[in-house]
């Protein structure tokens, strides 16, 4: 998962993967019979990893507003949680998602599709107006994104005396959470407690 994140698909090592494995070579190709099997093995895990995790959030029995908030927590957390994850998505999408395969793309296609339920439960709760979750989605995702990718960056930042980042994800979180229900609830009101 370094690696590939450090060095992106083309520019991993099986070798070094191995080194650091403390395993031989040939043990990998035998269980992932490639680099490509591998990268997509780790791909695949990452993916149904964080949609199980938000699909636990949007199927608990709770409010959808309650379940908004949680939702934006799970994402930003598993993003932090699993720093792998977003440097590897990122560059994909800046090559296009040329190493993506089929079974991949599938489980990240159904991952906005989380954020569509819920917001149609807090639409049919009339708490929620009718807003464009896929656009919601992309802010999300793509705020925890940047901010779990730029962490080690607004760390050195701070560490130079730069500026005063904020360091902790909470910050991300509180931020996210008040746009979420600013964006979707019914009364546009940003109300830090139910």
């Amino acid at each position: 998962m370094d690696e590939f994140a450090s060095r992106g698909y083309d520019g991993a090592g099986v070798d070094r993967i191995a080194r650091r494995a403390r395993v031989n070579k040939a043990l990998i190709y035998y269980y992932f019979e490639s680099k490509r099997g591998l990268y997509h093995e780790i791909l695949q895990d990452g993916v149904h990893r964080l949609a199980a995790t938000l699909t636990a959030v949007v199927d608990a029995d709770a409010a959808a507003v309650d379940k908004l908030d949680r939702y934006v927590e799970a994402l930003d957390g598993f993003l932090h949680d699993n720093a792998h994850v977003p440097p590897i998505m990122l560059r994909e999408l800046a090559e296009g998602g040329r190493h993506l395969e089929a079974e991949a793309l599938r489980t990240m296609a159904s991952i906005p599709g989380m954020l569509f339920r819920l917001i149609a439960q807090g639409r049919a709760e009339h708490t929620f107006r009718d807003i464009d979750p896929l656009m919601l989605h992309f802010v999300l995702l793509g705020t925890s994104m940047l901010m779990a990718s730029n962490e080690p960056i607004r760390r050195r930042i701070r560490q130079l005396g730069l500026a005063d980042p904020p360091i902790d994800r909470q910050s991300t979180v509180a931020v996210l959470t008040s746009l979420a229900r600013q964006v979707a609830r019914k009364d546009q009101r940003d109300v830090s407690t139910h």
